[in-house]
């Protein structure tokens, strides 16, 4: 099968381009006063190529600390990227110069890793102090596993010589091979020498958590991300055949599910705990669940700024939505499905798992911010970031995502869940291509497409 519409649903609309005109997205949120704020907004984005030679990339996150980017390819493969600098004296500031994509993997989880369908390695996250990375992949037999693995930077001054690929915004990929390096002199530590380049021991490997989903191979979720809490979220799909639809609004099920779990600290035999307020800790469902009603959480995130969550949740036959979970909102939102996709009704829901289950359960039932339809060739949302970053100051609050099938990136804005603004934005990658959007530590935006480029979010020029 190839990757491809599939790679997000298999059961999604057409997968022909789509216009950048398109009709406006449906709203579904309830009337509410937006409060005071702005109320549409106006900026154009460019998209600035910084590697080219990845394959299949899917997810990326920064390293906190480091000026690092941090890639997985879907084979199992994590690349790492150094976001170069230089002193800009005539600024008195540090300024961007380029990115370098290391030759080699830092770490292959290729040989433990499923690419059937839409599995693979799908998620990274890092620990706080960067010193711990979790990733989310397929086993070979499909279930989901989460794990972690010891992050070193060895001071190495061996001086072998190394092939990397340096991009500069607007440049040719030129190769360059790095001379040796000198050993270091006598003279204390402030002698110059090459930044150490990070190192996985695959034998610190820890398995968190390992979630059966051998029955297909799709709707495997795979988004992490490490909370304002301090905790792991982890997105999980509902399980993918038509009868796994009723695992979301199962709270005893992790499927059809955003995970919340302390990796830090264990629970007697397992290697994580749940947090103390999560909302099953005490009984009804599973420990880990922090929100139901899911069909497939490809990609959510955490505005920087306010803490909230945002969730792009994949559609099934004919509507794509964007959920908003404040930063305040208590564990065991049902965001819907399958008594629901999007605004409407299933009409292929499970007969035990309408509305009444979710009251059942006393756990609040969250609306849509917004939703759109197949219309133009869209097929699976890819949920992006809140913009936070410094470079494009148009676009300070403003909810960046994008489509599968047609490549679009829009930029939504709203205030208390009233949609404002949606619109495109002027910048696309091939249709058919889009997986997801990466942000770096001062708050800029990555797009990452299956033609295995990782491109940065600049003003339209």
């Amino acid at each position: 099968m190839l990757l491809g519409a599939s790679l997000l649903l298999p059961a999604c609309g057409s997968t022909a381009p789509g216009s950048d005109t398109a009709g406006p997205a449906t709203t579904t949120a309830p009337a509410a006063d937006p409060g005071p704020g702005p109320m549409e907004f106006s900026a154009g984005i460019r998209l600035e190529t910084i590697a080219t030679d990845l394959t299949d990339p899917v997810a990326m996150t920064a390293r906190p600390m480091r000026n690092q980017l941090w890639v997985a390819e879907r084979e199992g493969r994590v690349r790492v990227i150094t976001k170069d600098t230089n002193w800009d004296v005539s600024a008195a500031k540090v300024v961007r110069d380029g990115y370098t994509l290391a030759p080699d993997p830092v770490l292959d989880l290729s040989a433990l890793t499923s690419t059937e369908g839409e599995r693979g390695l799908l998620g990274l996250a890092f620990s706080s102090d960067g010193r711990t990375l979790y990733v989310d992949h397929t086993a070979t037999n499909g279930d989901i596993v989460v794990a972690s693995y010891v992050v070193t930077d060895p001071l190495d001054f061996s001086g072998a010589p190394t092939t990397t690929t340096t991009i500069r915004p607007g440049a040719r990929t030129t190769p360059n091979t790095a001379a040796p390096a000198p050993s270091p002199a006598p003279s204390g530590p402030t002698t110059p020498g090459p930044v150490p380049r990070p190192r996985i021991d695959p034998a610190s490997r820890s398995v968190l958590l390992t979630i059966d989903h051998r029955g297909a191979t799709n709707h495997n979720g795979g988004q992490l991300a490490l909370g304002p809490d301090g905790y792991l979220y982890i997105g999980v799909g509902d399980g993918g055949r038509p009868a796994d639809a009723r695992n979301a609004a199962d709270p005893e099920s992790m499927l059809g599910k955003i995970l919340r779990i302390d990796p830090a600290v264990p629970d007697g035999p397992l290697p994580y705990s749940s947090p103390s307020d999560n909302p099953f800790l005490h009984g009804g469902g599973a420990a880990a669940v922090w929100a139901t009603g899911l069909r497939n959480p490809w990609r959510f995130s955490f505005d920087r700024r306010s803490g909230d969550l945002w969730i792009g949740d994949v559609g099934q036959n004919t509507t794509e939505e964007i959920d908003r979970l404040a930063a305040d909102s208590p564990g065991g939102a049902d965001l819907g499905w399958p008594a629901r996709e999007g605004d409407h009704a299933y009409e292929n829901a499970p007969t035990d798992s309408g509305d009444a289950s979710a009251g059942d359960r006393d756990h609040a039932s969250i609306e849509p911010v917004l939703t759109y339809d197949h219309d133009g060739g869209a097929c699976a949302v890819i949920g992006g970031f809140v913009y936070r970053g410094s470079a494009i100051p148009a676009l300070a609050g403003v909810y960046l995502y994008g489509d599968h099938c047609t490549g679009t990136l829009r930029g939504l804005l709203s205030r208390n869940d009233v949609v404002l603004d949606d619109h495109p934005l002027g910048a696309r990658v091939e249709p058919g291509t889009l997986t997801g959007f990466g942000q770096d530590d001062q708050g800029e935006l990555y797009v990452m497409s299956m033609s295995g480029t990782l491109s940065v979010i600049v003003g339209a020029t």
